[in-house]
């Protein structure tokens, strides 16, 4: 007998009938709890949405299928299929109906269960993660302001603050401009181990996974044909689970519109998940700086560090004056693997791993130079050296 999303499935695929869109609905209906949960986590729900439409004549059979899973039998879905859910919704024309329906899910939740629901929401590939829903697919700013009211009352972790990380993208993880310590194109050494252990953070005993936002001025078309693009790149580079914001093509102009914009996304940021502290990782070529400076004047009570890989060898006096404001300048991410873990944000074992994983790297890199292999060798041996290891 075929299960309830092997039925779906079929019922959905192409144009459907006035009468299969009834079928659709008395299946989600009648279906069992737990093959509901399943099929909506694995169905594709955009696809469940866009085949069930409102009519100028007869019922609005799309507003009874946002009634039926957002109302009449959400509490027999669990987050994945919520989460799922306010996907199907976000895609194209998110209407009043649904925009109330999105709001109706998240307020339903509060404390672990909200947490869980939000980063669930937030690891969506392509442009819809949870900054496109709050700030941009939710149009009415009523609506926005009441979800954003309830993140702010109901959003906690069981245990200690977690923190979660955002990260610049070309001169930070890959070495893209101002970077040519190392081959163009290349992961700097180290960086990805570095996302990972504040991720696991300093017991390696996470309460959530995928804390990694990447923040970056590139201009992202109506399609989010940028965003994807920039993810498939990260991803090669081994990142499977992030979330990317991307900036407008009008912040291109000048390092200082670059920066106000990724200032602005890190605000959102910082409203969508009070429940955690912040890290932010730039690089000293493209306003990162300015970045750091912005958000520790608006967010120092969560922002809990600011590092910097330097691409321009900034003078020691300016490493200083920055250092005073909690703004880590650094070398190598072994470097910033250590300062990490002395303010409590990785684990010693995190910072062992960074330092393994550079060292594989070197090994493995296409050197351009010998002299260039030599400079950036001198600079992980040093900082190794002054984490004891």
């Amino acid at each position: 007998m075929p299960s309830t999303l092997d039925l779906l499935t079929a019922l959905i695929d192409g144009s459907t009938s006035r009468s299969e869109e009834r079928e659709v609905l008395d299946i989600l209906r009648s279906a069992p709890a737990a093959e509901l949960d399943e099929a909506m986590e694995k169905l594709d729900t955009v696809e469940l949405f866009d085949s069930v439409d409102n009519r100028l004549i007869g019922r609005d059979h799309r507003d009874d299928l946002v009634q039926l899973l957002a109302y009449e039998r959400r509490d027999d879905l669990g987050l994945h299929a919520q989460a799922s859910i306010i996907r199907g919704m976000q895609e194209g024309h998110t209407d009043e109906v649904m925009e109330a329906a999105i709001r109706d899910i998240l307020l339903s939740h509060a404390g672990n269960d909200l947490s869980h629901l939000k980063n669930t929401i937030n690891l969506a590939k392509g442009r819809h993660d949870l900054e496109g829903l709050v700030f941009s697919d939710v149009d009415d700013e009523g609506i926005r302001e009441e979800i954003l009211a309830h993140f702010a009352a109901s959003s906690s972790l069981d245990g200690e603050r977690q923190a979660k990380a955002l990260s610049d993208i070309d001169d930070t993880a890959l070495g893209k401009i101002h970077e040519d310590r190392y081959p163009k194109g290349s992961v700097i050494p180290g960086v990805l181990e570095f996302y990972e252990a504040l991720d696991l953070g300093p017991r390696d005993e996470p309460i959530s996974r995928g804390d990694l936002t990447f923040v970056t001025a590139r201009p992202s078309d109506a399609l989010g044909l940028m965003k994807g693009h920039s993810r498939e790149t990260l991803t090669k580079a081994g990142l499977a689970d992030m979330s990317i914001m991307t900036g407008s093509i009008f912040n291109l102009a000048t390092h200082d519109s670059m920066a106000a914009k990724k200032v602005e996304n890190i605000d959102h940021y910082a409203k969508l998940y009070p429940e955690y502290d912040l890290v932010f990782i730039g690089d000293s070529g493209q306003g990162d700086i300015a970045v750091g400076e912005a958000i520790v004047e608006a967010h120092g009570d969560v922002v809990r560090a600011v590092f910097i890989h330097d691409v321009v060898a900034m003078a020691p006096a300016e490493r200083e004056r920055l250092a005073a404001k909690n703004i880590w300048v650094i070398d190598t991410y072994v470097g910033a693997a250590a300062k990490a873990r002395e303010l409590g944000l990785v684990s010693p074992a995190g910072v062992e791993r960074v330092l393994a994983e550079t060292n594989r790297l070197l090994d493995e890199m296409a050197w351009e130079t010998p002299e260039q292999e030599q400079t950036i060798r001198s600079l992980v041996q040093r900082d190794a050296a002054a984490a004891g290891l």
